[in-house]
């Protein structure tokens, strides 16, 4: 069957030719960018920016129980179980599980320490580039919007709930 391309859609006809907003692609394409920009500083240590994150929080937090640093993190369980592991097979964090505990949790390894001593100063200097570029204002005003866009609840109600 072939689409009918005579049927439009009215509000995406309203928007073909204003400037289209939309929050979750504009996020996207903004941490696409931004992925590249701190890699670009990070590549020649061999670690990823979000794995990168990862051990900067860990180095803070010395140990943690999984589920809870996935919540710290803002991200799923699964999604952090997936990042440890890939971490822990290049032998920079380990997991364990605490006697008397049936809670995993993970901490760097001494590898993972001294990748974080060499990493820290790459990413210092994406920070201070980045802040450069952006200016004092606009760094403050983004982060602050960023930040309240992560704290959103997980569940929000759609255009068919009802009060």
């Amino acid at each position: 069957m072939t689409p009918n391309t005579s049927d439009t859609i009215p509000l995406l006809e309203d928007l073909r030719h204003s400037p289209h907003v939309c929050m979750a692609e504009a996020a996207r394409a903004a941490n696409r960018a931004l992925s590249r920009y701190y890699g670009a500083y990070l590549d020649s240590a061999g670690i990823a920016p979000g794995q990168a994150s990862l051990l900067m929080q860990l180095y803070y937090l010395k140990d943690i129980p999984v589920a809870d640093f996935a919540a710290r993190m803002r991200t799923e369980r699964t999604t952090m179980i997936r990042n440890i592991a890939a971490l822990e097979r290049a032998g920079r964090v380990e997991t364990f599980t605490p006697e008397g505990s049936r809670t995993r949790h993970v901490r760097l390894t001494d590898k993972g320490r001294s990748l974080l001593v060499d990493i820290v100063t790459r990413w210092d200097a994406a920070q201070n580039a980045l802040k450069a570029r952006l200016g004092a204002e606009e760094w403050t005003t983004l982060i602050t919007a960023l930040n309240a866009l992560a704290d959103l609840p997980g569940h929000l109600p759609g255009p068919d709930a009802t009060s």
